[in-house]
């Protein structure tokens, strides 16, 4: 889906669920919006749930987790928050498996609009460009499990 047709999880405050079925050690891609230039991605690396917000190459931010996913049917929410309600302000990005938090972390500049003009909101996988550099050499990163369902939710 083409960015400006995506919701806008890079600069409005949402929560993205994913109902998951994860293997042992899950890697790939669960969702990525953008691509190499910039923007966001939400991808598990050798059972690590890990987020990446790449700012036009700029500035990196990284959260991950510390433990590994649990297998079987599991529910992941990546909640985003202003940390302060401005054009290009700080976000807050929490990371949530079956009910608890597993990381946290803030994004110190947003992008105010959009990212690109050519990115596209991808599940499952990374087409085109990777957002993130991690997994650049493994692209397109195709999720090793199952995701049932994905919704994103606008919150105030």
């Amino acid at each position: 889906m083409p960015e400006f047709c995506a919701p806008a999880l890079g600069n409005r405050p949402n929560i993205v669920t994913i109902d998951t079925v994860i293997p042992d050690n899950a890697s790939g891609v669960l969702y990525k919006l953008g691509s190499n230039s910039g923007d966001l991605t939400c991808f598990a690396e050798d059972g690590i749930l890990c987020y990446e917000y790449n700012l036009f190459i700029i500035e990196r931010t990284k959260i991950r987790a510390k433990e590994k996913l649990p297998t079987g049917r599991v529910k992941i929410e990546i909640r985003t928050s202003y940390g302060a309600p401005r054009p290009g302000g700080p976000l807050k990005v929490s990371m949530v498996v079956g009910g608890k938090t597993v990381a946290e972390g803030e994004v110190p500049i947003s992008a105010p609009l959009l990212f690109t003009a050519n990115g596209c909101l991808d599940i499952g996988i990374a087409l085109g460009s990777p957002v993130s550099l991690d997994y650049a050499d493994k692209a397109p990163f195709k999720f090793n499990g199952k995701i049932e369902q994905v919704h994103v939710k606008y919150v105030t």
